[in-house]
Formats: structure tokens, sequence, C-alpha cells
């Protein structure tokens, strides 16, 4: 999509963009547009920015530009004169690609956009680059502290001031995959040195133009320039190839040969077919932003969080450690009496050799278990403690309750799309209890998913084991039976082999089946703990800060859940 497209669509809008989440968009739209292009045909779009430090920065962004397109090898072109001749303190586009005939083309805008430039250059031609120059109003040393965020965000989404419909002034964001930072002289050279984002981000570099100086003298972290020794270069070359030595020496000592291996390093891929990687820098970049975000905001929840806590009433604070303690103790009641249960004797009943005449007990010894090992104390002290919370807070809370998968699919298909939709539990209110039911609800659904799957295995590789040996032993009975010259021993011998091999397979698969209960009854216990004392913090944050939106924690969750994917599809786009 052409830079000027872009832009002139985004000038339709009458309000300029103010908010992050709408730069945000842009930014998301600006990167998606180019996943839509074929890889490797990317429109790439960089930007060449002189910092605001008089005319200097902005007729030193012009030579940088001018310096990554020439081409010595033909004269002066007419492009070059117009770029000479271009108002520095208005924007230019620059589109790169083989020229229409020997005609160097100059679109005027008559809609208050940037003029549009079309330049041949025969190293860049077929990349599909734009260029953007125009001066920037950078944060830099001295000004007001800023983050590496709004750095970058300044620096790659540049604003263009247009007249709006209404004939005031409106800024016009231009998004970019790269940029150029081009600083004039020392004054610059101080202005640009402490921007973190030269360190922090590669999509963006800096250049200083200074003369008689190298970047190992002043230890910056930009590169250092001559923009006169480069046109003088380019100037002797021009004049006859007996220069070529000259114009090697001048053209290297310019210091701009580093500037062109870092724009072509974003233009050009390993294999022609693959994601330019200024492309995948900025999705990456986009992704981080995102990250960041989430991040930033599930801090600031949290803090806010422990700053009500700290603020709290002492009977609030008391409550709170309340709950704290409990969580304690049912950790180690639930590891506690499952290391009693799995080691006792109910458990040990259930061993492989025993399923021949205790598989149809499996059911039974295992929902014993859980009846009278599984969390009972700690169910009957929550239930307790939220006795007690109601008397402090005068009425009885509205604790989130657990749903299963079953019920979350039915409300879906009830509810008709079921997209974004709050899960809503199909028990009725006047059913549900008026304290965390997590612990009941874990223990219902082992019973009902877990343990029958179980009994159902025992079964399955008791009649597997029967039915193998007495294949086998059948097999050894014929063949005793039907050969003269097998012994009672080699029959015996099959035999032997069909029974080793059948409870053999049982004990393995037995028990790997139980090791995985065990490890599921202990993790579905921790889940359960854990879901209760939440959902009773919840309860006691909601009187201490208006109810912390749970919906909200939800969508940062699934927000950072997708910009995970999203980082994995990255690392997997070709």
């Amino acid at each position: 999509m052409p830079f000027l497209l872009s832009l002139s669509s985004t000038a339709s809008r009458q309000d300029s963009i103010k908010t992050e989440a709408e730069i945000s968009e842009v930014a998301v739209n600006f990167s998606g547009s180019g996943l839509r292009q074929s890889p490797g045909q990317e429109a790439i779009r960089v930007a060449v920015l002189g910092i605001a430090n008089g005319s200097e920065g902005r007729d030193a962004a012009r030579k940088v530009l001018k310096a990554l397109l020439v081409d010595p090898l033909v004269d002066e072109q007419e492009w070059e004169k117009r770029l000479d001749e271009h108002d520095t303190s208005k924007p230019l586009i620059i589109r790169v690609g083989p020229s229409r005939g020997n005609v160097t083309r100059l679109e005027l805008s008559n809609d208050n956009l940037p003029d549009v430039l079309e330049v041949s250059s025969a190293e860049l031609n077929g990349l599909n680059l734009e260029l953007l120059l125009m001066d920037a109003e950078v944060p830099v040393n001295g000004s007001s502290p800023t983050t590496v965020q709004s750095l970058e965000q300044a620096v790659l989404v540049p604003m263009i001031d247009v007249d709006s419909a209404d004939k005031h002034t409106a800024p016009l964001n231009a998004p970019v995959h790269q940029a150029i930072l081009v600083a004039d002289g020392l004054t610059g050279a101080v202005g640009i040195t402490g921007l973190p984002i030269l360190d922090s981000c590669d999509a963006i570099t800096a250049a200083v133009d200074l003369k008689g100086l190298s970047k190992e003298q002043l230890g910056a972290n930009f590169t250092v320039i001559d923009t006169a020794l480069a046109e003088e270069a380019v100037r002797l070359f021009r004049q006859g190839p007996q220069n070529a030595m000259k114009y090697e020496h001048n053209w290297s000592a310019s210091n701009l040969n580093v500037l062109v291996a870092w724009l072509k390093a974003g233009l050009k891929a390993a294999d022609d077919e693959a994601t330019k990687p200024a492309v995948r820098r900025l999705i990456a970049s986009v992704l981080q932003s995102a990250l960041s975000a989430i991040e930033t905001e599930s801090t600031s929840r949290r803090v806010s969080r422990e700053l009500s806590a700290s603020m709290a009433s002492p009977e609030m604070r008391a409550m709170n450690e309340r709950l704290a303690k409990w969580a304690q103790l049912a950790h180690a009641e639930l590891q506690e009496q499952l290391d009693l249960a799995f080691n006792g004797r109910r458990w040990q009943k259930l061993g492989w050799w025993k399923l021949f005449w205790r598989v149809d007990d499996v059911a039974m010894l295992t929902n014993e278990i859980l009846s009278q090992r599984f969390l009972p104390t700690s169910e009957q002290e929550l239930v307790y403690l939220t006795g007690r919370i109601a008397q402090l807070l005068g009425e009885a809370g509205q604790y989130p309750q657990p749903t299963s998968s079953r019920e979350s699919a039915s409300e879906s298909l009830a509810t008709g799309s079921g997209k974004n939709e709050p899960i809503i539990p199909t028990t009725p209110q006047s059913r549900l209890p008026k304290w965390p039911g997590h612990i009941a609800f874990t223990r219902r659904y082992i019973q009902n998913e877990t343990v029958p799957a179980l009994q159902s295995l025992a079964q399955q590789l008791v009649v597997q084991s029967l039915a193998t040996s007495s294949v086998t032993s059948c097999l050894a009975a014929l063949l005793y039976v039907s050969s003269f010259s097998s012994t009672i021993f080699e029959a015996g011998a099959v035999a032997a082999l069909g029974v080793v091999y059948s409870l053999g397979r049982m004990q393995k698969k037995w028990e790997t089946a139980r090791e995985f209960w065990e490890g599921e009854v202990r993790e579905e216990g921790r889940k359960a703990i854990r879901g209760a004392e939440e959902s009773a913090a919840e309860v006691l944050d909601g009187v201490q800060q208006n109810k912390l939106s749970a919906q909200r924690i939800k969508e940062l969750e699934q927000a950072g859940e997708l910009v995970a994917q999203a980082e994995d599809a990255l690392a997997r786009l070709k």
C-alpha cells in the first residue's frame, strides 16, 4: 500500500488520534497491512528525521537521505536537484522504484498532504521502499523524563501537521518500520546522546554530522558521519573512473556506508520469500508493547490491592490474616491426609495383583478416600470463616462459584453466540452455597469424572489379562495335544509366557494409572484451595476498593495468552 494512500485514508478523519489506545491501534493496523502482503514483497517505510535544532538538523537529514539513494555511476539526476530545492520545513515522501522513462516525477499535493518524489536507485529498486523526510520534536537530554515506549512511539509514529476541513491544523499519524535520527554538530550530538532507544530498539538508529571526529573518540552510541565528505566522494567519482580510489577512501571515511548497510539489513531477508526483517521487528515491537502494557496494569492493580489492604481497618486486616492462615493450614492438611490415604490400607487393597477379586471395589474404596481424606476439616473451617466475614460485613457475601466445562458449554448453547458472555452457573441461585464451594465441587468432579474412568480401566485390564492368559493356555494345550514331539514342559512354557506377559502389562498400566490419579487428586486439591481463597479474598477486596473487577483481570490474562500465541506464531513465521 503506497505511503500517500495510507496518509490520505487517515487524513479523512476529522479528529486527531490522542489516546494511547488509538495510537496502539494505528501500529497494529500498520503491522497487519504488512502481514497481508506477500512475504518478501512488503512495503517498507523508513523515516529520516532531522532533530529539531534549527535548520542544521533538517539540512543534515536531507543530505543523509540523498547519500542513501545517490548513484555515483551516473551523472547528477533530476531528483537530486528537486531534493536540494525542497523546503525542509515541509515533509517529503520519496518512493524508490524503477524510473518511468527518464522523467523524474514530483507530485505536489493540493490537500495539505506531503509532496511525493519518485526516485530510481540501482541498489534499492524492487525492494518496495518508501522514505519520509521531515523534522521531529524528539525529547532529548535536559527535557522532561520520558519512557522508552514514549520515545519509540514519537520516532516510529511521527506526526505530520495538516489542515483539516474546518481550517484547523490537526496532527496526522505516519507510522514507519524504521527510523534514522539525524543531528548536526556538537549541539546535536549532546542532545541525542542520552536517548535510551538507541540501545534498546533495533528499528531506530542515529547519526550526527560531525567533521574530524569518530565514534570511538566520542564514545557515543550513535554513528558519526561526514556528509560533506560523502558528497565530495560522489562528485569525484562522477568526474571520471580515475578517482575511484579517492571515492572509496572518502566514502568509507564519511561512514555513510554504515547507514546504507543498516537500511539494507531491514529490506532484505536471507530467503527472497521470507518476511522482511523490518516487518518482523515491527510486529515484535507491537507485541512487546502490548505485553508491557498488560504487565503494567497487572502490577498497578496488585499494588493498589496491597495498598488498600494496608490501609484497611484492623478488623479487615485480621480477617485477611485469618484467610491466609486458613489457606496455609488447608495445604498442610491436603498433603498430610493424602499421604496417609495413599499409604494406607484401603489404597493398598487396590494393588495390581488384587484386582482379580477387588476390581468391583475400586469405586467404593476411592470414594471412601475422597470422602474422608479430601480436605474435610478445611471445608468446615471455611464455612466458619465465611460466617465471620458475613458478621463483619453485616450481610452474606456473593462468593464466585466454580463451574464445569459442561455447564459452560450448555450455557453458551442456551444464550446463542456465547462470545465474551459471562459464565453463569446452571445451578439455581437459591441452591448456591453461601460460601466458596470449590472444595465440594472438586470432590464431586473427581468422584464423577475420574473415579469411573479408573474403575473402567481396572475392569478392562482384568478382562484383557484373563483373555490373554486363556488364549495362551489354550494354545499351549493345542500344541501339546496336536504334536507328539511337544512335551508338557514346552506347552507349559508357552502358557507361562502368556501369563507373564499379560500380568506384566496389567501391572505396568495399573501402577501408572494409580500414580496419575494420585497426582491428579493432589493437584485438584491445590486448585480448590486457591480458588476458595481467591473467592473469599474477592469478597473482602470488594468492600475495601469497590469490588475489584474480576472481568478485567480475566481480560488481562486472556490478552497475555493471546500475546504469547502471537509471539509463538511470529517465531514460526517464514
